[in-house]
């Protein structure tokens, strides 16, 4: 009973955006019956979480998320009301059943794997959690984390009214949104095929296919050496292995990855499968390109144009690379239509479309999040705008395609660009089908579907920009709308294209499982991790009963010195000060912890230490004895159980060193 009054508030929280969005959905869009309840649903949620953002500027976070929910599900009720609509709780309960199978799936094997970013996204969760929106970085709050991080909002959201731990709440929002996002996927596939069989195998796509870099095991040993002499691995490639022949033939190696190691010839540094999504983005931006692309040509009356204003901010603060070349393909398809016609008066509806980007663009420069930080370097000057990402390209000649394990494949080097070409995946065949759907759908007036489609030439500047620092391997993400066009249009296109034609349908089988194989059998190995459950890389059983007593309890502004950088801010809700970046330590702060001294830490302004067992028995007899000062005060300690190989017992434990001056 204790546990289920815990969840009440979660569960009352959610029904308010659930039912808000999905009478948003009725009243606001000419949907389906069946299509209305995920679509109101996706709704629901991203508007809830944008508007959290917006309010959280202002109030604190728990008023700031109730306010939120309330607001949906208030404005859903007026709009119902209104119009006369009405959401429909007993449609197709097999479809409620088929979403929270496929979140509890998801969520399982996230609770398995703690691969992505975990160092990154636990602690600005728990950081969000506590009320710092927008978010600093966790590791200096000197600077202001520029980070795409509505997903991890809505974790935040989920562990503060849930009474839950970052992982789990991080974990169980992604489940959620990658979930929903295969169905409306499949509801989006069904609308084009007009088959339910063409619905799951438009959601099939899109889960599992990716880049082709397993063909390069078809190839002879000799092609594979010569090949080899043009790659250079970076990143996680190369910790996995010296050569690209020894790479793929071994394990990834990859923190977090579960019982069974992934391998590495199946996976992409330009295109990954989306069952392996468990970033800090996941599934969210391409759930909200889907909201649009299933709503954009049936809007009720003029509000829905608001509502999809707010999407198109939300996404924003998704996923700012997909906000760009959304609005790179509406540019793009204004471009074309003034050439073609001669003429700048373009379509009514075109420009409500462009006035809506105009809008939500406004909103991203003042919401928070990259294009935030972007826009805030801009205009003030270096020493005042300190930020996380430095987001300036350089230019790069010749042309060259990023991958996040070969780092720069040069176009003007054979050997690379069909490297390049496999982590891209065959996916890309269907493009000459996709672009002519584009020119359908620009003669149909389907704006929203010919700027989707358009969005694919965002991967032309994608051959000349490259970032500098942590946003080096983020440059593929501007072939994003390419590949996405490619996903969401392949079966269907395929499937017009092929039906009549045998021989036809037997080439786009190859095809499609090609470009399927790499995500079956990354998703097979995912599957393992189900069974053996883990917190995360660097938090343990007692971190988690540490942040059970004492999450969000330390003063508000308080500083954490802990030699694992990542696991105070994920177990309090409060800031430590190490890192430039999360992978480079402070001079500084690496002279402190390598002497440790209660009174030169609170003189860095850290009010508490928190450490384990093997940090405290790597003190010298001097250093453990500082921490004996009567000025120290021992706030907690959680002891482990000793195993057979450590015959010591661990432990955490939390000291204030506040009195230490």
């Amino acid at each position: 009973m204790r546990t289920v009054l815990e969840f009440l508030p979660l569960l009352a929280w959610a029904g308010l955006w659930i039912g808000g969005g999905w009478l948003l959905a009725t009243s606001l869009f000419r949907l389906r019956r069946a299509e209305a309840p995920m679509v109101g649903l996706g709704i629901g949620l991203v508007l809830q979480a944008w508007l959290a953002n917006l309010l959280a500027h202002f109030l604190p976070p728990l008023p700031a998320f109730w306010l939120s929910a309330a607001w949906i599900g208030t404005v859903g009720l007026c709009m119902a009301r209104a119009s006369g609509a009405k959401a429909r709780p007993g449609v197709s309960l097999s479809r409620w059943l088929l979403l929270a199978a496929l979140s509890l799936l998801f969520y399982a094997i996230g609770r398995g794997l703690a691969i992505f970013d975990d160092y990154q996204n636990l602690p600005t969760v728990s950081l969000l959690a506590s009320g710092d929106i927008p978010p600093h970085f966790a590791l200096n709050p000197d600077l202001r984390f520029g980070y795409h991080y509505l997903l991890l909002l809505f974790a935040a959201q989920i562990m503060r009214l849930g009474a839950l731990f970052p992982w789990s709440a991080l974990d169980l929002g992604r489940g959620l949104v990658m979930a929903l996002a295969l169905i409306l996927a499949g509801w989006w596939g069904y609308r084009l095929t007009r088959r339910r069989l063409g619905g799951v195998l438009t959601a099939g796509v899109l889960a599992f296919s990716g880049g082709a870099r397993w063909l390069l095991l078809l190839l002879p040993s000799s092609w594979l050496r010569a090949l080899s002499g043009n790659i250079t691995l970076i990143g996680s490639a190369s910790t996995t292995a010296a050569t690209l022949p020894e790479a793929l033939l071994s394990p990834w190696k990859i923190d977090g990855a579960g019982p069974l190691p992934f391998p590495f010839a199946f996976y992409s540094g330009i295109n990954p499968p989306y069952v392996m999504a468990h970033t800090g983005i996941s599934g969210l931006g391409i759930l909200i390109l889907l909201l649009l692309l299933l709503t954009a040509q049936r809007w009720r009356r003029g509000a829905a144009g608001l509502l999809s204003a707010a999407l198109l901010a939300a996404l924003a603060i998704a996923n700012e690379v997909a906000f760009g070349l959304i609005l790179l393909g509406f540019l793009l398809i204004s471009l074309a239509w003034i050439i073609a016609h001669r003429s700048w008066r373009l379509p009514r509806a075109l420009w409500v479309w462009l006035g809506l980007l105009g809008g939500a663009s406004l909103v991203a420069l003042l919401q928070g999040g990259m294009l935030t930080e972007m826009a805030r370097a801009r205009l003030t000057s270096a020493s005042g705008a300190r930020s996380y990402f430095d987001a300036s390209p350089s230019f790069v000649w010749p042309p060259a395609i990023i991958s996040a394990h070969f780092g720069s494949l040069s176009l003007a080097n054979p050997a690379q660009g069909i490297v390049a070409l496999l982590e891209i995946g065959p996916i890309i065949l269907v493009t000459p089908l996709v672009f002519a759907w584009a020119g359908k759908s620009f003669k149909m007036g389907k704006w929203y579907e010919a700027a989707l489609i358009a969005a694919s030439f965002g991967s032309v500047p994608a051959l000349f920009l490259a970032f500098q620092g942590p946003l080096f391997t983020a440059t593929p993400r501007l072939m994003s709308g390419w590949l996405l066009a490619c996903t969401l249009y392949a079966l269907p296109l395929l499937w017009a294209w092929a039906s009549r034609n045998e021989r036809r349908a037997i080439g786009a089988l190859c095809v499609a499982g090609a470009a399927v194989l790499p995500g079956l059998v990354l998703f097979g190995v995912q599957l393992v991790a189900v069974q053996k459950p883990l917190y995360a890389t660097f938090i343990t059983p007692m971190d988690a009963e540490m942040a059970h007593a004492y999450w969000d309890r330390l003063p508000p502004r308080a500083l954490i010195f802990d030699p694992t950088v990542y696991r105070a801010p994920t177990v309090f809700g409060r800031f430590t000060r190490s890192s430039p970046s999360w992978y480079t330590l402070l001079p500084e702060w690496e002279a402190l912890a390598s002497n440790p001294d209660p009174f030169r830490l609170r003189a860095a302004g850290f009010e508490y230490v928190y450490f384990d067992r093997d940090y405290w028995d790597g003190l010298s007899p001097a250093g453990q004895a500082l921490f004996r000062a009567a000025c120290v005060k021992t706030l907690a300690q959680v002891e482990g159980v000793h195993s057979e190989k450590d015959y010591r017992k661990d432990f955490r434990r939390l000291l204030d060193i506040r009195a230490c001056w």
